[in-house]
């Protein structure tokens, strides 16, 4: 009997420790940022963008890329970088930044593995 009760307890502890691996805990800057682009990304999609949003966007945009899994997850849930791309080109034309960030938009990634999917061109 007291093996059993080892047992079942050793494997709560462990569904315990999975359990609070996987719940991952975020500053209130990362859920600002977070909320923040979801709006940011609902107003260039509807039209409603302005030109005083692009320090919500850099402010925003730089704290999620310190955190690359998040940043990753939205991208891939909301088309993030496609967005800002959008916002760019409707009121900042001529940043420098744009070329760089059309191309990065240009290529979806993988949900799973991170990579892209497809068409590499002409094999040599």
């Amino acid at each position: 009997m007291d093996t059993v009760i080892l047992w079942v307890g050793l494997a709560l502890l462990v569904a315990l420790l999975t359990f609070l691996n996987q719940k991952q805990v975020y500053s209130s800057k990362v859920k600002r940022a977070y909320r923040e682009l979801r709006e940011l990304t609902a107003k260039v999609r509807t039209g409603q963008s302005e030109t005083a949003d692009l320090e919500g966007w850099e402010t925003s945009l730089a704290e999620m890329e310190k955190h690359p899994n998040e940043f990753n997850k939205l991208e891939n849930e909301i088309g993030l970088r496609r967005a800002f791309v959008q916002y760019l080109e409707r009121h900042y034309p001529q940043d420098a930044r744009l070329p760089d960030l059309q191309e990065a938009a240009a290529y979806q990634k993988d949900s799973v593995w991170g990579i892209k999917i497809g068409d590499y061109g002409p094999r040599k």
